[in-house]
């Protein structure tokens, strides 16, 4: 589970390691730890996504069973997001984004694309495979083009955002990032403009 201070370390050893390597001209580029009150706002976005996979879980329709049945497993998917959505009706964009919490994801994430692997992961994201449409709806299914793959994140961009419970998973869309249950395949939220 999330807790902010191992990503504090990581980021620190990334520091370490740049200064080493590259020299301190690179890792001065690179965000050091967040100050107490971005510390504080990461940490409530954290609890809001354990809160939420606390109140999928407690569900009926939650306990999908395992199976190869690709048309059995859409079934039990599309009970599990018709509950998550009677259980959300005024669900919208910016629960779990809140504007202050947006603006500490928009400057990580400009902050690392902007950085010394910028380039790299631009590319990774043009090369990945084919993305959503940025045409998020809030508590609706994620647009993935009837099961076409999701695209992934590098794990660079993951290693500077807050972790997730399972079942929830970042994904980007243009210069969007969703918050997607990936058991009900729903968009639980997103933040528009996410990348610079």
């Amino acid at each position: 589970m999330f807790q902010f201070a191992p990503i504090a370390c990581r980021i620190a050893a990334t520091l370490i390691v740049l200064t080493s390597v590259a020299g301190p001209s690179v890792a001065a580029s690179v965000q050091t730890t967040p100050s107490p009150a971005d510390q504080k706002l990461l940490s409530d976005f954290t609890k809001r996504t354990k809160d939420y996979i606390a109140k999928e879980h407690a569900l009926t329709a939650d306990k999908m069973k395992p199976t190869t049945d690709v048309a059995k497993l859409e079934q039990e998917r599309k009970q599990l997001r018709d509950a998550v959505q009677l259980s959300r009706p005024n669900a919208k964009q910016g629960e779990f984004f809140t504007p202050d919490t947006a603006t500490i994801f928009r400057k990580v994430l400009a902050n690392l694309l902007n950085g010394p692997e910028g380039a790299k992961i631009r590319t990774s994201l043009r090369h990945a495979e084919p993305g959503a449409s940025a045409q998020f709806k809030v508590n609706a299914e994620f647009p993935n083009q009837d099961g076409q793959p999701i695209q992934s994140i590098p794990p660079t961009v993951l290693e500077v955002l807050p972790a997730l419970p399972k079942g929830l998973e970042y994904c980007i869309a243009g210069n969007a990032l969703a918050l997607r249950d990936s058991n009900a395949n729903l968009v639980v939220d997103y933040l528009p403009n996410a990348l610079p």
